[in-house]
């Protein structure tokens, strides 16, 4: 498991979450490989979970990439 696995894993993990965490997460979802899918799906789940901590604190989900925006 690369690195950048663990730094989404560390991501999710954040007892205070940010746009900018989110923005991160999303940049390393584009970058895994097959192999590691499995490993970031799981943390992509609990990323969705949090979407609605980031934008109660930020007012607006205008922030949302289109994988996310319902």
């Amino acid at each position: 498991m690369r690195e950048i696995i663990g730094e989404a894993g560390d991501i999710v993990e954040k007892k205070i979450i940010t746009v900018k965490d989110y923005k991160r997460f999303r940049e390393i979802g584009r970058q895994i490989n097959d192999e590691e899918f499995l490993y970031f799906a799981s943390y992509d789940e609990r990323m969705f979970l949090r979407l609605p901590e980031i934008k109660e604190k930020e007012g607006h989900n205008n922030w949302l990439e289109p994988e996310d925006d319902d």
